[in-house]
This record gives structure tokens, sequence and C-alpha cells, in this order.
């Protein structure tokens, strides 16, 4: 029980979340680039020396290797082979923390409403373009995290809102292979950003690989449409040396309509740590906007400070009101292991399962009856 009791209580102590009024969103969007008039290259202090973030809570680390050398040992001979999809293994809830993975995708929405509501307020479709490509990476900062969440179940769903009104949706929509479809539509529906998670995760004896083959579109008022892919999450020293993960990749942004193209390639800056990034924006294959920053501190674009780590920070999702049955709040595991019931949790959790497998059994056998 100490060590659930440990993990849990590191659930919200990573990076903080600011709860901004509507009105403090709007001027602190309004004003942002004000808000950063910085000429310096700033890294937060949980940056690895050698790139990515460190997980620097000894207690954590020791925490999180403890509940690690017991997956080890029910699925130890797979690792062996460093070829574990982990997608497909259904971990004991003592290794996750009181959290849907649903709630972790919607939390990928934390600077939307300060970028994605600026970019809808501009008609320069390339300054939406930087705008686009800075919320997307400086999520990589927050949103990457040392605490595993629980599975999705099939059909569950999440509902969360931001206090301008922006409102975020998620369902689980696939069991194998896992894939999550999400919706956000910003204020006065000036941007909707859809799209959907596909992940594949596979581990080694001292790494894991966290993969999302997914991708993401957000369409503006007047049709502007980017469309963007997901980086790669890596982890090291999972149980001995440094714990540390790092997002690596290269990220595209299109824009068909206006012959943009933004490139972002991250971990291959020659002499820096692998956080740091460059790229390009090109229109009608003429560059216009150079890119550089790292994702553990800040974003530049053409010589402009687009995200600083100490002034925008993400913001709090909250959960909607008259939520759906399926919300993932809802989940009885959830709310057990919640409070630190272990036995209870993990038993509400098997039940779940069980039905899941018995749903996806009689679906197997509608379709197999349909041919």
């Amino acid at each position: 029980m100490e060590n659930l009791e440990c993990l849990q209580n590191f659930i919200n102590t990573e990076v903080p979340h600011e709860d901004m009024t509507k009105e403090q969103i709007e001027k602190f969007s309004q004003n942002l680039k004000i808000n950063m008039q910085y000429k310096d290259e700033p890294r937060s202090n949980i940056a690895n020396k050698d790139g990515g973030k460190e997980c620097t809570n000894q207690k954590m680390v020791s925490t999180i290797r403890s509940v690690g050398k017991h997956v080890l040992s029910e699925i130890g001979k797979k690792l062996l082979s460093g070829d574990l999809n982990l997608t497909r293994v259904s971990f004991p809830i003592k290794c996750s923390v009181a959290q849907s993975a649903l709630e972790r995708a919607g939390r990928g929405t934390c600077f939307f409403p300060i970028y994605f509501s600026k970019a809808a307020q501009s008609n320069s479709p390339i300054e939406r373009m930087k705008l686009v490509i800075t919320a997307t990476i400086a999520n990589f900062y927050v949103n990457c995290t040392f605490l595993k969440p629980l599975n999705p179940i099939l059909g569950e769903t999440f509902q969360g809102c931001y206090q301008d009104g922006t409102e975020v949706y998620c369902e689980q929509i696939s069991h194998h292979p896992p894939i999550t479809s999400f919706y956000c539509v910003g204020p006065e529906k000036g941007y909707v950003c859809y799209g959907h998670y596909v992940y594949e995760t596979k581990a080694g004896m001292n790494s894991l690989t966290l993969k999302n083959t997914g991708s993401r579109t957000v369409v503006f008022k007047d049709g502007q449409k980017i469309t963007y892919n997901f980086g790669e999450e890596n982890y090291s020293g999972t149980f001995i040396g440094t714990l540390k993960l790092e997002s690596k990749g290269t990220l595209t942004f299109v824009d068909q309509k206006n012959g943009l193209v933004g490139t972002v390639v991250v971990g291959k800056v020659k002499k820096k740590p692998t956080d740091y990034l460059e790229g390009q924006i090109t229109q009608n294959g003429q560059i216009v906007s150079q890119i550089s920053g790292s994702y553990m501190g800040y974003i530049q674009i053409d010589n402009e400070r687009y995200w600083d780590y100490r002034v925008a920070l993400p913001l709090k999702l909250h959960h909607q009101k008259n939520l759906l049955k399926s919300d993932s709040s809802n989940r009885s595991d959830l709310q057990l292991l919640s409070m630190m019931a272990l036995m209870p949790a993990q038993k509400a959790k098997e039940e779940m399962e069980q039905v899941q497998r018995q749903d996806a059994a009689l679906r197997k056998q509608f379709k197999t009856n349909k041919k």
C-alpha cells in the first residue's frame, strides 16, 4: 500500500497548471509576445543535461521502479525478446495513477485557449501555422509524464472544458489496437481540432518507447486547415541509471490550401541536448520562417519568442457538468484507486476488462455471421 500511496500522491506534482479565468486567458493571449520579451535560452531545472525531462524526485523514481519490477516479474520473458507491445498487457492497478488515459489525451489541449484562440483571431495563414506549431511543441514539456494513467475501456468517454469556453471531448473507439478519438472546439467556434491517437508501446530491459501513429487537424472559421502528426516518447533508465523521458522525431504540419508546410525536427540539433529542436515553414517550396528552441524551455520563431516555460503555463482542464455515464470519472476502479483502496480497485478493473472481452467477442461473432 505504501508504494501505491506514493505513486498516487505524485499525480499533480510534475508541472503546475494555471487556473485562469476567461478574462485572464483572453488578456494573456492578446499580449502574448509582450509577455515574452526574452533573448536568453532557458531550460527548466528538470531538464537533463544531455536532453529530455529528468525525474529528479528520488522517492518517485524508487516507486516507479518498484512497480516496474512487479510488472517485470509478470511479463519478464516477453521483455527479453525486446519486442513486447505493452498496449496488449493488462497492468496491475497499482502500476497506474487515478487518471484515465482519455483525460491525459484531453490535457494535450492545455495551450489551445491561448495559442489556437489567438490564431483564430489572426488573418495570416503563416501566423496561424506558427501558433499551432508552438502550442503543439510546448505541450511536450507538460503532458509527457513518468506516471502511467489507466488504460481506457472501449466506449469510455471524457468531457472537459476551460474557463474561456473551450470544450474537449474524447472517446475510446477501439480496443485492439487502442484508438482514442478526440474533438476540441474553441470559443464561438473560432476553431475546431479533431483527430485520433493510435498508441504502440514497446519495452526493452531498461527502456520504453511510446509511439503514436495518429494525426490531428485544426480548422479555422475561414476554412484554413492544418493537419499534423505526433512525435515519439523514449523513456530510459527505467530500472538503473538516470530515469528520463525524451520526445523525438519529425513533426510535419501541412496546410494544402495555402501551400504551407511546417517541419520541426526534435533531438538532432548539433552540439545541443536532445530536447533542442529546429525547423522551418515553407510556402510553395520557399522558406518563410525559421524555428528553433527546446521543448524544455522556449520556442523562437523568426527571432521572436513564442513560448517560454517561465511565463506561458499550461491551463487547467476542468470536467464539464452533466457528464455521460460513460465518462472516465465514473469508473469504479478509478474512484477506488483515488481512495487508495487497492484490492477493491483491482477487482473492479478486472470485472470491467472481462465485460470488455465479452463485448469484443460478441462484436467479432456478429461480423462473422454477417459475412
